[in-house]
């Protein structure tokens, strides 16, 4: 099982209002896959409310994220008696660009599914930044199942079997 430490956090209660310059993945990585996660505080009723919205827009959420092509998966776990939310991923790439990729390819979606968390910012605004190095958990034990295989190559590879498969498939016919 492959994982590694990732240096410590530079953001953590710095105040910082964007992104710091030459910012540090956060996260413990394997390969080129990153985990992430954060633990937040819900307001009153938030964990039904969310449940409820999730539930309703899993599908019109999924073909939105498929624009990043660099998230390998994610999930939320509501916990405490709903008064707290798990918000967890594997991606590709830098941590800055992964955070900057929800806020201009999914912003809606975002903002729509963190709305119930107490002090949400929006993932537009420069305080996102510090709202997630208030509430980033590192993992104890990271593995990914394909370390050097990014979601655009994962893609890729599906696209060249389909068509090696079609081809088979003419030639067998």
């Amino acid at each position: 099982m492959a994982t590694t430490t990732a240096a410590p956090r530079e953001t953590k209660g710095t105040g910082t209002k964007s992104a710091p310059s030459g910012m540090k993945d956060q996260g413990l990585t394997s390969g080129q896959a990153h985990e992430f996660a954060v633990i937040l505080p819900l307001k009153p009723g938030g964990g039904q409310r969310m449940r409820n919205r999730l539930k309703e827009s899993v599908t019109a959420g999924t073909k939105s994220l498929d624009k990043m092509a660099t998230l390998h998966d994610l999930r939320f776990v509501l916990f405490d008696n709903d008064t707290r939310v798990l918000f967890a991923s594997t991606y590709d790439g830098g941590f800055e660009q992964y955070i900057k990729d929800f806020a201009t390819l999914v912003p809606d979606l975002i903002d729509n599914e963190f709305q119930e968390c107490e002090g949400y910012p929006g993932v537009r605004s420069p305080e996102i930044w510090e709202y997630i190095a208030r509430y980033q958990n590192e993992a104890i034990v990271f593995y990914s199942a394909y370390p050097d295989v990014t979601v655009r190559q994962v893609l890729k590879g599906q696209r060249v079997l389909k068509a090696f498969e079609q081809l088979l498939d003419e030639a067998s016919s």
